[in-house]
């Protein structure tokens, strides 16, 4: 099927002197690629990947940085039908190996300093039809949960995208602002993958972060920007940093999700900055954004997600029964941009894919209007940035250090409308490991973006319930019971305080 890579193809031949992508970001400002260069690109590095021993319909693995060959680069893997298992520079060694070890990738390609390919693996007679890359959301547990994500989904769930732009702004836009490093395919799918569809340029944007927030609307409007997509925790910096915008200026349109977003960021960002933020939900499960917020009456937009743009929703209460009319229950989506499971891992399939219904895991309330409200999780899993990371990933990992009897992972939600993981950890008896040396490592084997933000050291045994289960509400309330260890902090992931007995 292809139709991302006829896509870019297609724009290279219609529109072959528009800037596709604009660099702002340093080692890059100032440089400038059309849509014929991302072609003329791909076709080269296709050339020097088959020079490389790269062969077809082989699953390949990709380093992903903020480099002009990071697009070309995908391309060129989309011509080879050798679809790129999605890392992460940041990623620990631990978690890397894990999934390295699942996906069994047969080359490794990289784009910095320069183009090489080397195989790590064997050829492959069971690669994934029609794949654009594959994303991991956990990996490093004996559960690995991997999607693939297929041009055909994809660009069906892009549609949806296009829609709700054209939808909430009234004309296409040109011009997408990038304000977030390369590290995922969420990142590439909401805005180059949206970008493509749409037929605009995607302008990278400096990292956004306390030292440049003051300046992003100026920034916004010397590059004539007409969509940006914030995670909440940066819709937050802005809020707090940025300087006023020009109200004479037409704003762009503004998307936020991948986290959830606190009615009080939302309505400050709207009052202050007289923008609508819409509120965005979707998962990796369905490719792209499902939902897209929705417009109050006051030209302001509400809380509520909306409603689905091209997939069908309906909601499940705790005791297994359709929901009808307004009610509450977890939310359950079908429609052709939902995937078809998790790639190696039929179990957890089973668990989540039912009479071909995603059960997403998400409690959802829908008004007497039809619009849809996110409500909480019911799932062992916390947003931190745009990660999902499941509690029990973090907890057999931890449960690895030579010096812990039993861990359990505490979801944190902080000031700035994030959320994190603290650790509660019990030791060995005799060992005296401090608080600050477990974070360190588990920073070093997962990653800080997936490490928790705190350890703390309890000497009491975890509460737990049947079949000798930790019983997560009793945790939450031994958390938030410790003296000078709230469940919520006053600051993000990046700088929360360290553990402490």
């Amino acid at each position: 099927m292809r139709e991302l890579l006829d896509r870019h193809e297609s724009l290279a031949e219609s529109r072959p002197d528009e800037p596709a992508i604009v660099y702002r970001r340093e080692p890059f400002a100032d440089l400038t690629l059309t849509w014929a260069d991302l072609w003329a690109r791909a076709e080269l590095i296709h050339a020097r990947l088959l020079d490389q021993g790269v062969r077809p319909h082989q699953v390949s693995a990709l380093t992903l940085h903020d480099h002009p060959d990071l697009v070309p680069t995908l391309l060129a893997l989309w011509r080879l039908d050798s679809p790129p298992v999605l890392f992460d520079p940041r990623w620990g060694t631990e978690l890397t190996g894990a999934i390295l070890a699942h996906s069994t990738p047969t080359f490794l390609i990289g784009i910095e300093p320069e183009l090489t390919a080397r195989r790590i693996g064997p050829d492959r007679a069971d690669h994934p039809e029609d794949a654009v890359f594959i994303g991991y959301t956990s990996g490093s547990t004996g559960d690995p949960k991997a999607i693939v994500f297929t041009h055909e989904r994809l660009y069906d769930g892009t549609l949806g995208n296009v829609q709700a732009s054209l939808r909430l702004r009234g004309s296409r836009p040109q011009r997408i602002a990038r304000s977030m490093r390369m590290s995922g395919s969420g990142v590439i799918n909401l805005h180059h993958t949206w970008a493509a569809v749409l037929g605009a340029c995607v302008v990278v944007l400096p990292d956004l972060d306390v030292s440049n927030a003051r300046d992003y609307w100026a920034r916004l409007e010397a590059d004539r920007i007409d969509q940006t997509f914030l995670v909440p925790q940066l819709i937050e910096l802005v809020n707090r940093f940025a300087a006023d915008r020009d109200p004479a200026v037409p704003g762009p349109l503004c998307f936020t999700g991948s986290a959830p977003l606190s009615p009080r960021t939302q309505d400050r960002f709207q009052r202050r900055f007289g923008l609508p933020l819409f509120n965005a939900y979707g998962l990796s499960e369905t490719s792209s954004a499902a939902f897209f917020g929705h417009l109050g009456p006051d030209g302001l937009a509400t809380a509520s997600v909306g409603v689905p743009e091209r997939v069908s929703a309906r909601l499940r209460d705790r005791s297994g029964r359709l929901v009808e009319g307004v009610g509450e229950g977890e939310i359950e989506l079908s429609g052709a941009q939902v995937f078809s499971g998790y790639y190696r891992n039929p179990t957890a399939t089973e668990q989540t894919l039912v009479d071909g219904w995603l059960r997403t895991g998400d409690i959802g309330r829908r008004d007497d209007d039809g619009w849809y409200h996110l409500v909480g999780r019911s799932k062992d899993v916390v947003m931190k940035g745009s990660y999902a990371i499941y509690l029990n990933e973090v907890e057999e990992m931890a449960t690895s250090h030579p010096d812990i009897l039993e861990v359990a992972g505490v979801p944190l939600r902080l000031a700035d409308s994030t959320e994190d993981i603290g650790c509660l950890v019990r030791l060995i008896d005799g060992r005296e490991t401090s608080a600050e040396s477990i974070l360190a490592w588990l920073r070093g084997a997962l990653g800080a973006q997936r490490a928790p933000c705190r350890v703390v050291l309890t000497e009491d045994p975890l509460p737990r319930g049947g079949q000798d289960k930790l019983d997560r509400p009793g945790i939450r309330l031994r958390w938030e019971q410790l003296p000078g260890v709230p469940r919520t902090l006053g600051s993000s992931w990046e700088s929360a305080g360290q553990g402490r007995r």
